[in-house]
């Protein structure tokens, strides 16, 4: 799967429509469809969509999970997350 993104403008993507399908089908690229360069909206594959709902539910139970909390775990999650996602950022902002 790709990690690539590409930005076409919306009358481009739907001249091109077939191979434009292809690449996020078959090359797993996300395609921002734009006009006037705002992004309008975003085609990815049916793989990558399945799992972006995933990851919504399991951050919807979480938040729900957590909001059960007592004050005193609940800021012991706090801080451990806001570590885990400086981490993160870091290991992201290297490899890039």
């Amino acid at each position: 799967m790709s990690d690539s993104e590409v930005h076409m403008g919306v009358s481009e993507a739907r001249a091109n429509l077939t191979e434009v399908i292809a690449k996020v089908r078959l090359l797993g690229e996300r395609v921002v469809l734009t006009r006037r360069d705002k992004a309008q909206a975003v085609l990815v594959s049916n793989e990558f969509y399945e799992q972006a709902l995933g990851d919504k539910t399991f951050a919807e139970i979480t938040r729900e999970a957590v909001d059960r909390l007592d004050p005193a775990a609940r800021e012991q999650f706090d801080t451990a997350f806001g570590q885990a996602t400086a981490d993160f950022t870091q290991r992201r902002l290297k490899s890039s």
